[in-house]
């Protein structure tokens, strides 16, 4: 019996198997299955999990229009607005005799059509190719119609617009969307009453549509109907009974009325009611923060803390955030500082630290940005907006180049994020490469068409690159636009600065400036037209006026100093950056710059003393490497500067000067000549037509005995620069080792005619002396 009960199990198990083998093989009804799975998914909210079995029923049946309808559905809600056009144009195709993808398509374009500002934009052809498709499959088709309104709306046409939508509304009733905007368009159209009515029936038919309630209190306020309105929040709170949000509004609402004790009550019963939720706490506070009772969302968030030990971060946090807006970061870093202590692992208090260290905190506290930003980041990886934070900081520290990568990084996580291309779009003017720079402005422009920000790096590139009639012609679109835009005016002012218009450029920065008096680049923008229209004492008095002004202003002190070493004033030059530097005494760059003045002064000694301080605060750099090296060899110290030489090119290997001087002294001293050579043509590259270095491949070729190569360039260069004394006593070496002493004695005499350095001169008359 145990052996028959046992074969019989093993028979019914291998006919399911077989049933269920059966069932796997047919394709019909896995893709059914799948399909079934996505909905069952769809109606939990799962729209990653449902997108997926859609798009396996699709792989079952490339033609499956009903899974293609669905798939647009999940993406949609998923987010993937690209993904859900898609989707939605193949059912479209494969559903001829169904217009609900067609009409969400339409849905999509025509929100895309909205946040444009080309008004003959292709995504209208879209809509109105999609509304012909319904119409003449269904010359009464819902979506048809309702599409063809809202094409009427885009055309201006009110009357039109309002015939379909009333033809659309017979077809399909009681469409709180199709309802809501008829309303909206009959009361654009003054036709108030009926609009009215419209509204109050969505009202009454589909409670729960939420923008009816705000558009009727809205009119009614506008209409000088408050009771009306008051009755209108109260019916939306009624018919909502558990959103919190409704009855905060309402007391917003009272409180715009100045019914305060109303509004108090509304709270306190908000609060009593859910005494252990503490989303609704949070959602009071907030109220309190929209409405600038900042005092008040405080106290709130302070209470919430004993309340909800569990949620101290987040309290905090917002706590923080209220003092920021009342111009306290110190007090709101000293909140987040106690939130991390307790809880270490809040990456929102980490985000929030890095955010005030960043904004508040100065040069000092920037690394301090950074390291909280890289340990967000590890934690967080594939977090864009963290990325975009980390390549702020190193932004604001001035290293591009690391900079640029976080915002490459950025923007592959999120390639629609407007403020990364912004960002990227700066680091390349800075660098600039202004193309890349023009293409990160186009990509933000995408993103927001009217992104003031990104009009104006993208017309600051074709202005830098030489384009000005293409910036101007952008300034001027731009400004049709937004005519009282402060940055495209002092764009249009810097066009018309650079193209030599400075008359006009001086007027606009200067209207600009009486409006803004603190911004620094329209007083350097006014000193700069000073100087380039030969007011140069002007433009020195003006910037010490200002800096009397606001004696504390480094930057306004540098500018001082800038402009009197221009202008030849080094002892003002030179007393203005000997207070920054003692403000300042680790700042390369200063040391640098007073360094140039001590040298234009004749104070050699002093100034090779000044740029060593300076190069020994940033050995690597090669900016105070190549001045200290160019100085030293001024004093005759060619060998203190040949190392310095050496360790700009290893760390700027394309740096011309320096590889011009690193070739000619390694020729002077028949060192390493190949490498000389390779040098010299690397700087040649560089400056293809600059003398010096060609004087240096010149002197190489004498070094290595090839005379001909150098006569040949030397020949080019005294017939250019006749009365320079280097290019002939060269000359005169090279026909000497040819054999040609008689042109090689007028050459050399050439050059002690010309009265070259003390050191040449000997050199010079050593060899006329073997010249005989």
């Amino acid at each position: 019996m145990k052996h028959s009960r046992l074969v019989l199990q093993f028979l019914t198990l291998l006919v399911a198997l077989l049933s269920l083998g059966g069932c796997m093989r047919d394709p019909e009804k896995v893709k059914r299955r799948y399909l079934e799975n996505g909905n069952k998914y769809m109606a939990q909210g799962k729209y990653k999990e449902a997108a997926l079995m859609y798009r396996n029923a699709i792989r079952r049946d490339q033609k499956f229009g009903e899974a293609y309808a669905q798939l647009g559905d999940a993406e949609l809600r998923r987010g993937d607005v690209r993904a859900a056009v898609g989707a939605y144009r193949r059912a479209v195709e494969l559903l001829p005799n169904s217009e609900e993808s067609a009409g969400k398509l339409a849905d999509i374009y025509l929100a895309a059509y909205s946040m444009q500002k080309d008004r003959n934009s292709p995504l209208l052809n879209e809509v109105r190719d999609l509304a012909e498709t319904l119409l003449k499959k269904d010359a009464n088709s819902y979506h048809g119609l309702r599409l063809r309104g809202f094409m009427a709306v885009s055309e201006s046409k009110s009357a039109e617009a309002i015939e379909y939508f009333r033809k659309a509304d017979a077809v399909r009733p009681k469409q709180p969307e199709l309802i809501f905007a008829l309303a909206q368009l009959l009361t654009q159209d003054n036709q108030w009453l009926e609009a009215e009515k419209l509204a109050q029936k969505i009202v009454q038919d589909t409670p729960h549509y939420v923008p009816v309630y705000d558009f009727l209190a809205l009119q009614y306020l506008r209409r000088q109907q408050p009771a009306e309105a008051e009755a209108t929040v109260l019916k939306k709170v009624a018919n909502n009974p558990t959103v919190v949000e409704f009855k905060l509004q309402l007391a917003g609402f009272y409180r715009g009325m100045q019914k305060k004790d109303q509004s108090e009550q509304i709270i306190q019963k908000v609060m009593a009611d859910n005494p252990n939720d503490p989303a609704v706490f949070r959602k009071v506070g907030d109220f309190f923060v929209r409405l600038r009772e900042l005092d008040r969302a405080t106290q709130v968030y302070t209470d919430s803390l004993k309340r909800f030990p569990a949620e101290k971060t987040s309290f905090r946090l917002r706590a923080a955030q209220v003092k920021v807006a009342q111009g306290k970061p110190q007090d709101a870093l000293a909140i987040v500082e106690e939130a991390l202590a307790e809880d270490p692992k809040s990456n929102d208090a980490l985000t929030l630290r890095a955010s005030l260290q960043l904004q508040y905190g100065g040069k000092e506290k920037q690394q301090a940005a950074i390291n909280d930003l890289q340990t967000l980041l590890s934690r967080t990886p594939s977090n864009a907006v963290v990325r975009y934070n980390l390549a702020r900081a190193y932004h604001s520290r001035g290293d591009l180049d690391a900079a640029r990568v976080q915002y490459l990084e950025a923007i592959k996580l999120a390639p629609t994020f407007a403020a990364s291309h912004l960002g990227l779009g700066q680091v390349y003017l800075a660098k600039r490469d202004f193309g890349k720079a023009i293409g990160e402005a186009d990509e933000a422009l995408k993103a927001d068409p009217a992104n003031a920000a990104a009009r104006v790096i993208r017309i600051n590139a074709l202005t830098n690159s030489g384009n000005l009639a293409q910036a101007r012609t952008d300034s001027a679109a731009y400004l049709k636009e937004k005519p009282d835009s402060p940055d495209l005016q002092f764009q249009v002012a810097v066009i018309d600065f650079i193209d030599g218009h400075l008359k006009e450029a001086e007027a606009t920065f200067r209207s600009l400036r009486s409006r803004f008096q603190s911004d620094p680049r329209l007083t350097f923008a006014i000193a700069e037209v000073m100087i380039r229209t030969n007011r140069q004492t002007e433009a020195l008095k003006f910037l010490q006026d200002e800096l009397t002004k606001s004696p504390n202003n480094a930057e306004l002190r540098l500018a001082v100093a800038n402009t009197a070493l221009r202008i030849g004033q080094g002892d003002v030059a030179e007393a203005e950056y000997r207070q920054l530097v003692d403000k300042d005494p680790k700042n390369t760059d200063l040391y640098m710059r007073l360094g140039e003045t001590l040298r234009k002064k004749g104070q050699i000694q002093a100034s090779i003393e000044v740029l060593k301080k300076g190069q020994q605060l940033a050995p690597t750099n090669p900016a105070a490497n190549l001045q200290l090296a160019l100085t030293l060899d001024i004093a005759g110290m060619k060998r203190e500067s040949l190392p310095l030489y050496e360790a700009v090119v290893k760390v700027d290997p394309d740096n011309a000067v320096a590889l011009n001087n690193l070739a000619f002294m390694y020729a002077e001293d028949g060192k390493d000549l190949d490498q000389a050579l390779t040098y010299a043509q690397r700087a040649k590259a560089k400056l293809p037509n600059n003398e010096d270095v060609a004087d240096t491949m010149a002197w190489i070729y004498i070094k290595k005995q090839l005379n001909d190569n150098a006569i040949t360039i030397l020949k080019d260069l005294t017939s250019r620069q006749p009365k320079n004394p280097t290019y002939h006593h060269h000359m005169g070496v090279a026909l000497f080792q040819k054999g040609n002493k008689a042109a090689a004695k007028q050459s050399l005499q050439t050059a002690l005619s010309l009265k070259p350095a003390k050191d040449e001169e000997n050199k010079i008359r050593e060899l006329l002396a073997k010249v005989g």
